[in-house]
């Protein structure tokens, strides 16, 4: 049951995308605690103080997590570009409308080279760093050097909420434990171990190494 459960949250995350006012909507799809978690944890621009530093890198240790998931993997390698790309898409898609420079041009979310810089920052040492991205994701995300912006076609993941469960921070660095968990029946998916490290950037923090249970 857990596989084909951790099968279902897969596929509609990364293989069923919204389109139109889909896209839009994605918030009023999530249960109210949710979506107002997801208001209050994520501030474009702001470097988190520690104590919402958990918070705050939801997007990171969501995308990375999912990306991990999807491609079998126990330990997060952030120079391996097709984990690293899809972590990145698997952030903008599920967290990108909520960054004040985003915008629409039809069916797509635009968001600047700049913004999607500072995402990838969370996930990795810096943008260069990933690499080309991979022709697998260009169905899903495109370079417009017309207006210097990536289109992304956003996928929802309102069956699945990551639950930070234990946090400690020791010399600066931030040590978290969770799960990613199916709200259908309440069933964990999947259990994580992440360490934070603290930067001076969007987020606050790199996700410096993150493991599935």
């Amino acid at each position: 049951m857990k596989k084909c459960a951790l099968a279902v949250v897969t596929v509609l995350v990364l293989l069923a995308p919204f389109q139109g006012v889909l896209v839009r909507a994605q918030e009023a799809d999530l249960v109210p605690e949710q979506a107002a978690a997801a208001q209050e944890s994520y501030h474009p621009g702001d470097v988190p103080a520690q104590t919402g530093a958990a918070d705050a890198m939801t997007p990171a240790i969501h995308g990375v997590l999912l990306a991990m998931l999807h491609q079998g993997a126990a330990v997060f390698d952030g120079s391996d570009p097709a984990l690293g790309w899809e972590a990145l898409y698997n952030m903008l898609s599920l967290y990108g409308q909520m960054d004040d420079r985003s915008d629409y041009i039809g069916e797509d979310l635009v968001l600047p080279v700049e913004t999607v810089m500072d995402f990838a920052v969370a996930i990795t040492s810096g943008f260069d760093t990933l690499g080309e991205m991979p022709a697998e994701l260009s169905d899903r995300l495109t370079y417009d050097p017309e207006i210097d912006s990536y289109l992304v076609i956003c996928g929802s993941d309102s069956l699945a909420q990551l639950q930070v469960r234990q946090q400690e921070s020791r010399d600066g660095v931030l040590y978290l434990s969770g799960a990613l968990v199916y709200l259908v029946d309440g069933s964990e998916l999947a259990g994580f171990q992440a360490v934070l490290t603290p930067r001076d950037s969007m987020f606050g923090y790199t996700l410096s190494r993150l493991t599935v249970e």
